[in-house]
């Protein structure tokens, strides 16, 4: 029987581990239901102590046909947009789902994997990018009554992650014919 929350990123090349999570949804289905208005994130995780909001993107795949594209993407601000877009589709279904039903503190994540990598420098600035498109003011807002975003938007790579959350290890899928 397959684990639930051992999950593979749409080409089957990355290999997510929530195992110890409390609880996984993948709002995907519902968020295609009305796809010209909402757009979602890979993963919703939720651990003990917060929800996290999980969107991969990868251009490090084998065979991969343009991996320059998704690091060309990052300069254009269509593609913070979306970015944001999705965190903000995603929290309606979480909500619309009941999944966080303990209202636990939301944290938004973009996992990413591009060639060249992307510096330190880089990603603060990508960061401080998302900062201004991310619904940060609601946390002084008292008519705001659930959690929508509590830490600091974070982009890090497969590395990062594994560090800052070894808890839920993310890992390449070897080759069939590597492991023979």
């Amino acid at each position: 029987m397959q684990n639930e929350k051992i999950l593979q990123d749409e080409n089957q090349k990355v290999q997510f581990d929530f195992s110890n999570s409390l609880n996984v949804f993948e709002p995907h289905e519902l968020a295609n239901m009305y796809s010209e208005y909402l757009s979602d994130v890979d993963f919703v995780v939720e651990g003990n102590e917060r929800l996290f909001c999980v969107e991969y993107k990868n251009a490090n795949i084998e065979g991969a046909e343009n991996p320059q594209a998704l690091t060309d993407k990052l300069n254009t601000e269509a593609f913070w947009k979306k970015i944001a877009k999705k965190f903000y589709g995603t929290m309606f279904l979480v909500w619309a789902c009941n999944q966080n039903p303990q209202d636990k503190p939301v944290q938004y994540i973009l996992l990413i994997e591009t060639n060249p990598c992307i510096d330190a420098v880089i990603k603060k600035r990508f960061m401080l990018k998302m900062q201004s498109r991310l619904p940060f003011k609601y946390k002084e807002n008292e008519q705001i009554k659930r959690h929508v975003i509590d830490y600091d938007f974070l982009i890090m790579d497969i590395n990062e992650w594994n560090e800052k959350f070894p808890a839920y290890p993310v890992e390449q899928i070897k080759n069939k014919v590597e492991q023979l």
